[in-house]
Protein backbone atom coordinates (compact mmCIF):
# COMPACT_ATOMS: atom_id res chain seq x y z
CA UNK A 1 0.00 0.00 0.00
CA UNK A 2 1.30 3.45 -0.86
CA UNK A 3 1.84 6.10 1.77
CA UNK A 4 -0.92 8.72 1.35
CA UNK A 5 1.34 11.38 2.89
CA UNK A 6 3.99 10.73 0.25
CA UNK A 7 1.33 10.91 -2.46
CA UNK A 8 0.12 14.22 -1.04
CA UNK A 9 3.67 15.56 -0.94
CA UNK A 10 4.21 14.56 -4.57
CA UNK A 11 0.91 16.09 -5.65
CA UNK A 12 1.71 19.34 -3.87
CA UNK A 13 5.14 19.39 -5.51
CA UNK A 14 3.42 18.99 -8.88
CA UNK A 15 1.12 21.92 -8.08
CA UNK A 16 4.11 24.04 -7.02
CA UNK A 17 5.86 23.20 -10.30
CA UNK A 18 2.75 24.10 -12.30
CA UNK A 19 2.42 27.37 -10.37
CA UNK A 20 6.01 28.25 -11.27
CA UNK A 21 5.27 27.52 -14.93
CA UNK A 22 2.18 29.73 -14.76
CA UNK A 23 4.27 32.55 -13.26
CA UNK A 24 6.81 32.14 -16.07
CA UNK A 25 4.04 32.30 -18.69
CA UNK A 26 2.54 35.40 -17.10
CA UNK A 27 5.98 37.04 -17.09
CA UNK A 28 6.33 36.18 -20.79
CA UNK A 29 2.87 37.61 -21.45
CA UNK A 30 3.82 40.82 -19.65
CA UNK A 31 6.91 41.12 -21.84
CA UNK A 32 4.64 40.96 -24.89
CA UNK A 33 2.39 43.60 -23.30
CA UNK A 34 5.42 45.87 -23.02
CA UNK A 35 6.06 45.39 -26.73
CA UNK A 36 2.40 46.15 -27.45
CA UNK A 37 2.72 49.34 -25.39
CA UNK A 38 5.75 50.38 -27.43
CA UNK A 39 3.87 49.84 -30.69
CA UNK A 40 0.78 51.65 -29.43
CA UNK A 41 2.84 54.54 -28.12
CA UNK A 42 4.76 54.88 -31.40
CA UNK A 43 1.49 54.86 -33.33
CA UNK A 44 -0.18 57.35 -30.99
CA UNK A 45 -2.82 54.80 -30.03
CA UNK A 46 -4.58 54.54 -26.69
CA UNK A 47 -3.39 51.81 -24.34
CA UNK A 48 -6.92 50.64 -23.54
CA UNK A 49 -8.69 48.76 -26.31
CA UNK A 50 -12.09 47.69 -25.01
CA UNK A 51 -12.87 45.62 -28.11
CA UNK A 52 -9.64 43.66 -27.67
CA UNK A 53 -10.32 43.20 -23.96
CA UNK A 54 -13.77 41.78 -24.75
CA UNK A 55 -12.24 39.44 -27.32
CA UNK A 56 -9.64 38.21 -24.83
CA UNK A 57 -12.27 37.65 -22.13
CA UNK A 58 -14.49 35.73 -24.52
CA UNK A 59 -11.55 33.64 -25.71
CA UNK A 60 -10.61 32.74 -22.14
CA UNK A 61 -14.22 31.80 -21.38
CA UNK A 62 -14.21 29.48 -24.38
CA UNK A 63 -10.86 27.94 -23.43
CA UNK A 64 -12.13 27.23 -19.93
CA UNK A 65 -15.43 25.79 -21.17
CA UNK A 66 -13.58 23.49 -23.59
CA UNK A 67 -11.63 22.11 -20.64
CA UNK A 68 -14.66 21.54 -18.43
CA UNK A 69 -13.99 24.63 -16.33
CA UNK A 70 -16.33 27.49 -15.46
CA UNK A 71 -16.28 30.09 -18.27
CA UNK A 72 -16.79 32.84 -15.70
CA UNK A 73 -13.47 31.84 -14.14
CA UNK A 74 -11.91 32.18 -17.58
CA UNK A 75 -13.30 35.69 -17.90
CA UNK A 76 -12.01 36.54 -14.41
CA UNK A 77 -8.55 35.27 -15.33
CA UNK A 78 -8.63 37.34 -18.51
CA UNK A 79 -9.54 40.45 -16.51
CA UNK A 80 -6.64 39.79 -14.14
CA UNK A 81 -4.18 39.26 -16.99
CA UNK A 82 -5.41 42.40 -18.75
CA UNK A 83 -5.00 44.42 -15.54
CA UNK A 84 -1.45 43.14 -15.10
CA UNK A 85 -0.65 43.95 -18.74
CA UNK A 86 -2.18 47.42 -18.59
CA UNK A 87 -0.27 48.21 -15.40
CA UNK A 88 2.95 47.33 -17.23
CA UNK A 89 1.91 49.12 -20.42
CA UNK A 90 1.20 52.28 -18.41
CA UNK A 91 4.65 52.03 -16.87
CA UNK A 92 6.26 51.69 -20.32
CA UNK A 93 4.13 54.55 -21.66
CA UNK A 94 5.05 56.77 -18.69
CA UNK A 95 1.52 57.07 -17.34
CA UNK A 96 2.26 55.38 -14.02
Amino acid sequence: MTDPTADLTDLRADIDRIDAEIADLIAERVERAEAVADVKSSAGRALVDEDREATVASHHATLFAERGLDPDDGRALAEFLIDVALDRERTVDGEA
